[in-house]
């Protein structure tokens, strides 16, 4: 009968095994182990809560190393603290290219860079967790403030981080002013609000408004029946329209032959009354022969003539008048001017 297994042993073996490939993964999966990390040192202002080992190194958004360390350094003469941050950058992802590349090391493509406006700053990497990143880019507008404390690693200068420097702008803001012209203002308001004087005129107001609902129902009742009165209005002036269009030929033919039969009359008269005034004359001539030329019955002969050529004018004016407008027989004479 064989010797049965021991349990103990059995796990042994299989915690170890799951240990190495642990290890391996680690050790094989990291880039540590087969690359050589360049290292750098900088200098942060404020505080570094959220900065760990381990933390983010990006340049223009693109990761190229972490944090490997992070110090606390104290003078005892002023009692100064420096904290240093040491990242290691992998060189395989942060490559030189271009003429002449070969001919300078990593530290000194990182000196000319920084001289070019290489800076450091800290930025939020997760709002959840409040991990701090270290982000690399270029400011050349900002001026290279070294610490010049380790020797040892190129320095990258610092810049202040976008959330300290609003937490500057606040802290100096001058927030108590601000809340007690707040506080001030509304207590202005509130004093408005409440006073007699607008909830008098709320008051007014309402009323007002009432009074205007109730004008525009008023309004709103009659405007029917005036719509339709004057739509009654507007179909018996069309009617009145058409039956003068109706009448106006008639009239207008009758004021036609009225005129042609005025004007045949005066030229009738016209043509009558000069026999007429040339019998007169004839006999008025033939009367002065027996009868004195200063007696009463001369006289009144020469008087008739007159009339008579006075009359025969009048009725041609009358006539020609009347041949050039017509329409006075309806509108009558015009007066001077035109009008």
């Amino acid at each position: 009968m064989s010797k049965q297994a021991n349990k103990t042993v059995i796990g042994g073996f299989v915690v170890g095994a799951v240990a190495l490939v642990v290890a391996g993964v680690l050790i094989f999966g990291s880039d540590r182990f087969l690359t050589k990390m360049e290292t750098y040192v900088m200098y942060f202002k404020g505080s570094m809560n959220g900065l760990n080992v381990g933390s983010s190194v990006v340049l223009r958004g693109v990761k190229i190393g972490s944090v490997t360390n992070i110090a606390l350094y104290v003078d005892p003469t002023d009692l100064s603290i420096r904290t240093p941050v040491f990242i290691g950058v992998n060189p395989d992802r942060f490559k030189i290219i271009g003429g002449g590349a070969e001919k300078h090391n990593s530290e000194e493509v990182a000196r000319i860079m920084i001289d070019r406006g290489l800076r450091a700053q800290l930025e939020m990497q997760s709002l959840v967790t409040g991990q701090l990143m270290v982000e690399l880019n270029f400011h050349p507008d900002k001026p290279a403030n070294l610490v010049g404390a380790d020797s040892e690693y190129v320095e990258i200068p610092t810049i202040q981080s976008n959330l300290d420097a609003l937490v500057t702008q606040i802290e100096k803001a001058p927030v108590e002013e601000i809340l007690n012209k707040l506080l001030s203002a509304v207590e202005g308001i509130e004093g408005i609000v409440n006073s007699k004087e607008v909830k008098e005129s709320l008051i007014t107001l309402d009323q007002t408004l009432k009074d205007i609902h109730s004008l525009v129902q008023n309004v709103d009742s009659r405007v029917e029946p005036l719509i339709s009165g004057i739509d009654e209005t507007v179909e018996d002036i069309g009617n009145l329209a058409r039956n003068i269009d109706i009448k106006i030929d008639p009239l207008i033919s009758n004021i036609d032959a009225t005129v042609g039969d005025i004007g045949n009359l005066a030229y009738g008269i016209d043509a009558k009354i000069d026999p007429l005034i040339s019998s007169i004359e004839n006999t008025v001539k033939a009367l002065g022969a027996t009868i004195e030329e200063d007696s009463p019955l001369i006289y009144q002969l020469n008087e008739t003539l007159k009339g008579l050529s006075a009359a025969a004018n009048s009725i041609r004016i009358l006539a020609d008048y009347l041949e050039r407008h017509p329409e006075s027989l309806i509108k009558g004479k015009r007066k001077p001017g035109g009008k």
